[in-house]
């Protein structure tokens, strides 16, 4: 005749392993949002680092492009072309 002590005994210890992983998963469920919100936060301070970048990016070659134009309209503006020049290596070696 089986011991009725050893079964009682393996069936609470399944209860109890049934009854934290029950636990369990409904703390994971219950974090997900927060866990969602410090990701966002992350993406969202992400891509406003990268618009900075974006932003620098475009005032060279929006300076650049001025210098050409100017350049190109009359021939002289060299020393304006070397500025940018100077100014775009300065701040890309910077980068790197």
């Amino acid at each position: 005749m089986p011991n009725n002590d050893f079964t009682i005994s393996f069936a609470r210890l399944v209860w109890l392993v049934g009854g934290f992983t029950a636990l369990g998963a409904f703390l994971k469920w219950a974090m997900t949002p927060f866990k969602k919100i410090e990701d966002h936060e992350n993406r969202i301070s992400a891509l406003e680092k990268s618009e900075d970048e974006n932003k620098a990016f475009i005032q060279y070659t929006t300076k650049a492009l001025d210098a050409i134009v100017n350049h190109m309209i009359d021939g002289n503006g060299i020393d304006k072309l070397k500025e940018v020049r100077d100014e775009y290596h300065k701040d890309i070696f910077n980068h790197l």
